[in-house]
């Protein structure tokens, strides 16, 4: 499935934009996705350097561009500072449904600055794109992703699992409509 939008959705907090990843984002990208903290609890291939950051920043465009998901660079609006990243991916039509993930640079954490991003990205999905269920994949010993979408009204899912990474918890928001 592809969602439609007609031009790139900038987003905007009472701190914080949300806006499109770019090539200019290239060093920062890279320290977020090379840090051992953010890593923790992910799994996934880490950049060696510059050119496979690129490399990464040019297929989440590329996502973009083909309608597949929507991916933000969060920048603090009061001196510009990149702080971390969320999105949606994952698009399922009929169910109107999608995933988001997030990852938030180790000198930002605790300030309350991924709450605030989460909650006008889950705006954004249920009131603009008419997702019916948004659903988030965590480690299970992610304590701060857990306690982020529990205050979000977030639900565990027992019973449900990610295929490919036994130790992530899958946590859903439905709509209020």
């Amino acid at each position: 499935m592809g969602l439609m939008l007609n031009a790139f959705p900038v987003l905007e907090t009472e701190r914080f934009l949300l806006r499109e990843l770019s090539l200019n984002d290239t060093k920062f990208i890279f320290s977020l996705r090379t840090s051992k903290e953010v890593n923790t609890f992910i799994q996934r291939n880490t950049p060696k350097n510059l050119s496979e950051t690129r490399a990464f920043i040019d297929m989440i465009c590329n996502l973009v561009a083909d309608h597949k998901g929507v991916f933000w660079v969060i920048q603090s609006k009061q001196n510009d500072e990149l702080m971390g990243t969320i999105g949606i991916r994952n698009f399922e039509v009929e169910d109107n449904y999608a995933e988001i993930g997030y990852e938030l640079h180790p000198d930002y954490h605790q300030k309350g600055i991924m709450s605030e991003a989460l909650k006008e990205v889950v705006n954004f999905g249920f009131n603009h794109l008419q997702l019916n269920t948004i659903e988030a994949y965590t480690h299970k010993n992610n304590i701060a992703s857990i306690a982020l979408l529990e205050k979000h009204n977030f639900v565990l899912q027992p019973k449900k699992r990610d295929e490919n990474f036994e130790n992530n918890r899958i946590f859903k928001l439905e709509s209020k409509k």
